[in-house]
Formats: C-alpha cells, sequence, structure tokens
C-alpha cells in the first residue's frame, strides 16, 4: 500500500508540474518557486505628461516620477501611481529605438506588461526555461530596486509578465 501512495503522490506532483500550479523542477525537495505578489500594471503612452494629468485625476492621487536611472533599459521615463494594493505605472521614451516606443508602434498605446514579485528570481527562471517560457533577455537584469526579467509575450498568449525580486529593503508597494 505505501508504494501505491507513493505511486499516486509521484502522479499527482507530475501533474501539478505540467498544469503550472507547482513551478519548481525541485518539487521532490519540497521546495518551490513562489509568487510573491502582484505588483504593478505597466502602460505604454506616447505623451508622459498627457497620461499623467488624466491618471491623477481618475486615481485622485500624483505619481512618483521616475527617471531613466529608475529603469533597468535606457531612454524610459515614466510615473508611477501607488495604490493600496498595487501599483499603475505609465511608461514612455523619446527614443524611437527604446523598448517602449518599438512596442507602441507595433501596437499602440495600452498594457505592457504585469509585474509578479518572486522569492528567488534565478530559480523560477531555471524552472519557466524548462517550461517552455521564454525570456527576453538570457538573465535577470538590475535596476536601483532589485532584479528583473520580462517573459516574451509570445509564451504567455501576448502577455508580458515583469518577474522582480527586490533588494532585502525594498517594498515595491511603498513610496521611496
Amino acid at each position: 500500500m505505501p508504494r501505491r501512495r507513493a505511486l499516486w503522490q509521484r502522479i499527482a506532483e507530475e501533474a501539478r508540474l505540467r498544469s503550472g500550479l507547482l513551478l519548481s523542477s525541485s518539487a521532490a525537495s519540497g521546495e518551490r518557486s513562489v509568487i510573491k505578489r502582484f505588483i504593478d500594471v505597466g502602460i505604454a503612452v506616447k505623451n508622459l505628461e498627457a497620461a499623467v494629468a488624466i491618471y491623477s485625476k481618475v486615481l485622485g492621487v500624483a505619481p512618483r516620477m521616475l527617471t531613466q536611472s529608475d529603469y533597468a533599459y535606457p531612454g524610459l521615463k515614466g510615473a508611477r501611481f501607488y495604490l493600496p494594493n498595487a501599483t499603475i505605472s505609465l511608461v514612455a521614451s523619446d527614443d524611437p529605438q527604446s523598448t517602449i516606443s518599438k512596442f507602441i508602434k507595433r501596437r499602440g498605446e495600452g498594457v505592457n506588461h504585469l509585474t509578479l514579485e518572486v522569492i528567488s528570481l534565478e530559480r523560477d527562471v531555471v524552472d519557466l526555461t524548462k517550461q517552455g517560457i521564454e525570456f527576453l533577455t538570457g538573465k535577470p537584469v538590475d535596476f536601483p530596486e532589485g532584479k528583473v526579467i520580462f517573459t516574451h509575450p509570445r509564451s504567455l498568449h501576448g502577455v508580458q509578465i515583469a518577474l522582480v525580486q527586490p533588494l532585502p529593503s525594498i517594498d515595491l508597494l511603498q513610496q521611496a
């Protein structure tokens, strides 16, 4: 009977792995990759000042303005609105070769990415790669608040997800 139970546990664990409910390939050791929480919706905009004016009225809060030094990738600027359990970031660029400018040219203004905070970014990248998820870069990129990597939208039905592991002293939902 114990062998049968072990077999069913292994089958159930493999099913969870395939369905994405358990991200870690090291499930036998009990380790699991964990998405800690939802952080942000990133919205690509052409005119940052106009977008800030509209979103400030709608959300009823003033944003923290972001400069190139706040981003992992060059040529970006933005504004982040801090809400009780999430943030909304407006991202723009004056550089026609930037990732945001190229996104807007291809798809128009709108949702560019969702951001999820993770516990172990390197392990998640390895595990998700094994599950067929593609990333825009080969490894996480440093930015002032931690490390980030973006999934390729073709891996997730047209949605780009930023996986972020903040520095230990940073709470991404608290305005700096």
